[in-house]
């Protein structure tokens, strides 16, 4: 492990990690943090996806230090989460999630977003989010915790979430609230993995995302 460097790039703190631990390791990580602090929230959040892939030991848990004033609220959105996907779907429903996705709509609302369901958005997370949700062709194969993290973050029934953007392609056939040359114009269904590839520009979160959607 190298010293810190107050030059040292995002790139090379990632890399420097990937190679100091290939899965979660909760010494090596407080340890990166420590060295290079103005990388804390990209460090923290390549740890959470090694976890997502790799479940922690029970002293790697026990380490892990949540007050209750931390605590209770992950707990609430875990059981806010499980009753989305447990629950079905009224017209209702569909109508609001409609209305909420329609809400995002500005840079930084779609940047917030893409954080909320990648953890990210600087490598063409905010791109793909966009690609699905305001493209006039048909997206298919588009795993379900996309549409859950969705949900969760405009606060709709995950259930709700594909059928009103099926609603919203169908009444706004044609139309696009962005420009931009890589935005999807109307044409032939695109698979989830196409869009993947095109949007995202970094080759390791590309990976980490279509492993995560194989794994769903």
């Amino acid at each position: 492990m190298t010293n810190s460097k107050p030059t040292v790039d995002l790139d090379e703190v990632l890399d420097l990690y990937a190679r100091a631990s290939e899965s979660f390791d909760s010494k090596v990580l407080s340890n990166f943090i420590q060295q290079y602090p103005q990388h804390a929230k990209p460090l923290q959040r390549y740890a959470q996806v090694q976890l997502t892939f790799k479940q922690p030991t029970r002293e790697e848990v026990e380490a892990v230090e949540l007050s209750d004033e931390k605590l209770l609220p992950q707990q609430s959105k875990l059981l806010q989460r499980m009753q989305q996907l447990r629950g079905g779907s009224s017209p209702s429903d569909i109508e609001a999630a409609s209305e909420k996705l329609a809400a995002v709509s500005g840079e930084l609302e779609i940047a917030e977003a893409a954080r909320s369901i990648f953890g990210a958005s600087d490598h063409g997370e905010d791109m793909l989010l966009v690609s699905v949700t305001d493209s006039s062709s048909e997206v298919r194969g588009v795993p379900d915790w996309f549409y859950g993290d969705l949900g969760m973050h405009i606060g709709a029934v995950a259930g709700a979430v594909a059928p009103a953007l099926a609603r919203n392609r169908q009444q706004h056939v044609g139309t696009q609230r962005f420009s931009t040359q890589d935005k999807l114009s109307e044409g032939p269904p695109v698979s989830w993995e196409e869009l993947v590839e095109q949007c995202i520009t970094d080759e390791k979160v590309k990976q980490e995302i279509l492993e995560r959607s194989r794994r769903s």
